[in-house]
């Protein structure tokens, strides 16, 4: 009896350690990626990069700022104004002439600064500010690109 219980304490302990190996390997995948991109909330939009720039100008969005200060990097950033919130988002060409567009990171206030979706924000506001970017932007691009 007393073997059995030392054979099931060392399962135990093996799956618990490899458990935690595990994990730890894939959090900490940020690390290794590029800057703070890897916390984006990524949507894939099946249209060239340059017809979504061209649909986001039409879409009158408060603020917007295409000019892409760094040519040289694979994001284009693009800020804008979303109910009272600044917003930080990119594009970047994908497979099959699509693009991907992400929302990066949203600034409320001063005091708050800049916080990257997904990683430093509440899970309530987080899931808000998706939806919301979503409903007001991500949707109403696709439509403007049907037009």
């Amino acid at each position: 009896m007393a073997k059995s219980k030392l054979k099931l304490i060392i399962l135990i302990a093996i799956v618990l350690f490899i458990s935690y190996k595990l994990i730890s390997f894939f959090s900490t995948f940020h690390i290794y990626a590029a800057g703070k991109y890897p916390y984006a909330e990524t949507y894939y939009i099946k249209s060239p990069e340059k017809k979504i720039l061209e649909a986001l100008e039409k879409m009158h969005l408060t603020n917007l700022d295409l000019k892409d200060e760094n040519t040289a990097d694979y994001w284009h950033n693009i800020y804008f104004d979303l109910e009272g919130k600044r917003i930080e988002a990119w594009t970047r060409p994908s497979i099959d002439d699509g693009t991907d567009f992400a929302l990066v990171a949203v600034h409320k206030n001063r005091k708050t600064g800049w916080q990257l979706v997904n990683q430093e924000l509440g899970l309530f506001q987080n899931i808000m500010l998706k939806r919301e970017f979503e409903k007001e932007i991500v949707e109403k691009l696709k439509a403007e690109l049907e037009k």
